[in-house]
């Protein structure tokens, strides 16, 4: 049955000591969040509440088994997010004073109320990133300067989700 020296057996052997090692040392893919208990019905407060961060946050908590409530006074808890901010500098400018590169902030505030025990204050997350402009290419950089936002998006409510796993341990 098994006559090579790479044959199927040798292959299911490797990989099942490939899982046993992975699943030994705490290895497991990236899914929901494990949140605080007390999130279980949330109400987003957020300055912007119609932005794509607060879509995606939203997104996030419901693939995290959180039930987002429409009042807040239905929720166990009220995550509030301040307001986005998104801003560019110049870094560097080329012989003719024309910006050559640029970095590019993002940031926001958030903050948790559950009960009288359970509270995390507000903390600013911001992620930058840097960006080179080429003169001879705005409009495909000007699509990659929006690419690079939507990025940091999603890692700002990434960074938000797992401050608040954080706070579940």
């Amino acid at each position: 049955m098994c006559m090579d020296k790479f044959s199927f057996c040798n292959k299911l052997w490797a990989g099942l000591l490939l899982t046993a090692i992975l699943s030994g040392c705490g290895f497991h893919l990236r899914g929901a969040y494990q949140l605080p208990e007390v999130m279980q019905t949330t109400y987003i407060d957020a300055a912007q509440k119609n932005s794509n961060l607060i879509r995606a946050l939203k997104r996030s908590l419901k693939a995290s088994d959180i039930t987002l409530s429409e009042n807040r006074t239905d929720a166990s808890a009220i995550l509030r997010v301040g307001n986005e901010k998104k801003t560019k500098r110049i870094v560097s400018v080329d012989s003719q004073g024309r910006a050559r590169e640029y970095t590019l902030n993002y940031s926001v505030s958030f903050s948790l109320k559950a009960n009288d025990d359970f509270e995390i204050p507000e903390q600013i997350i911001t992620i930058e990133r840097d960006f080179l402009f080429d003169t001879e290419d705005v409009l495909g950089k000007s699509k990659e300067e929006s690419q690079l936002y939507a990025e940091m998006e999603q890692d700002l409510v990434r960074l938000i989700l797992l401050r608040l796993q954080s706070k579940a341990q």
